[in-house]
């Protein structure tokens, strides 16, 4: 299934041949300009699965923009599959196509992962290259968020300096609160997270918009570790975060289309406990009992066991008990263990 997931990997893995001998790849594709390559290459995996899916891969293009140069792409994605040069021409004239490159590239992470990955001279000669080609479209305002992650500090600089912050034992200055508040938006995994764990060392009561930014983390970051650094948190910080607000969003969020989503919030139930426990959280766990998604139902089961004996409905018991008899291994064990921890 094509997603933003499968998307990413396979950019990745076919910029390990353009990080090997990066003027050699860029020959091959028959340009010497790195937009032109770079837009090619990160559209390839885009063209080929709305050729076998397009359902899914309008979709997933939708998660990351949707501009008019999004239609545009849609509409002509069969041609432009096979025309590089009219793809660099329209690059060239196409504002909003220009803009949905930029968006790609930033999204998927690809000017970060080549300026980690590629040798110090090589990511000057990227960093250049690659400014010296857009800085004609700034007298137009364009390009200026590819332009700043060419200019930023690497990410593993901006990872440290939020893992410092460790230092402080959860008493913040407005400047760390500050850096805390980027590192939870940064494109880099690992920075969230970071910043994620920071706020569940905090001393004083989050803002409001912190808050909702830690559980957005938590229900819905691509990434998986990502996702369980900001539900440990929301745990560590519970006393805080529990109220009908909370309990509201991760009701919606056991309903929620995206099965990732429905297993994240099923972790931060479990993070949160016996206080979660309402007639209306265990009739939706019970329901994600029966989910199709195996990791949402084993998510489901473990949650149940987190909250406790004020969980330990009849109705959730029978539940669990149906669980046990699951087909997979996980499910199975999870619900085994789940009954044996609210029966004692």
């Amino acid at each position: 299934m094509f997603d933003l997931e499968t998307w990413r990997a396979d950019i990745l893995q076919r910029l390990r041949r353009f990080v090997r001998a990066p003027q050699t790849e860029m020959g091959i594709y028959g340009t010497e300009r790195l937009t032109y390559y770079l837009s090619s290459l990160v559209l390839e995996p885009f063209f080929q699965a709305f050729s076998n899916q397009p359902l899914r891969a309008v979709v997933t293009l939708a998660n990351i923009t949707q501009t008019t140069g999004t239609n545009f792409l849609i509409h002509n994605a069969s041609t432009l599959r096979y025309s590089q040069q009219l793809l660099w021409s329209e690059f060239e004239h196409s504002p909003s196509l220009r803009l949905v490159i930029e968006q790609i590239l930033l999204k998927l992470d690809v000017i970060e992962h080549l300026l980690h990955t590629l040798d110090d001279a090589e990511a000057q000669w990227l960093r250049q290259s690659l400014s010296d080609e857009i800085e004609p479209y700034r007298r137009n305002g364009e390009l200026t968020e590819l332009r700043h992650a060419l200019n930023e500090v690497p990410w593993q600089t901006r990872y440290s300096t939020v893992r410092s912050l460790h230092t402080r034992r959860g008493h913040y200055t407005g400047s760390d609160w500050q850096l805390i508040e980027q590192a939870l938006s940064d494109r880099v995994a690992m920075v969230r997270a970071a910043g994620a764990r920071q706020l569940g060392r905090a001393q004083s009561p989050l803002a409001s918009h912190l808050r909702e930014r830690l559980f957005h983390v938590a229900l819905y970051d691509r990434d998986l570790g990502a996702r369980y650094a900001a539900a440990r948190s929301i745990g560590t910080l519970r006393n805080q975060l529990i109220d009908s607000m909370s309990r509201e969003l991760l009701t919606t969020a056991l309903f929620h289309d995206d099965s990732f989503v429905r297993s994240a919030a099923c972790l931060v139930l479990g993070q949160l406990g016996s206080a979660m426990v309402t007639p209306s959280i265990l009739d939706s766990l019970i329901t994600v009992l029966q989910d199709a998604d195996p990791y949402a139902r084993e998510a489901a089961a473990n949650a149940l066991a987190a909250m406790g004996q004020t969980a330990a409905t009849a109705d959730v018991l029978a539940a669990l008990r149906t669980a046990v008899l699951d087909s997979d291994q996980y499910v199975h064990e999870a619900a085994l263990g789940a009954v044996t921890a609210l029966k004692d």
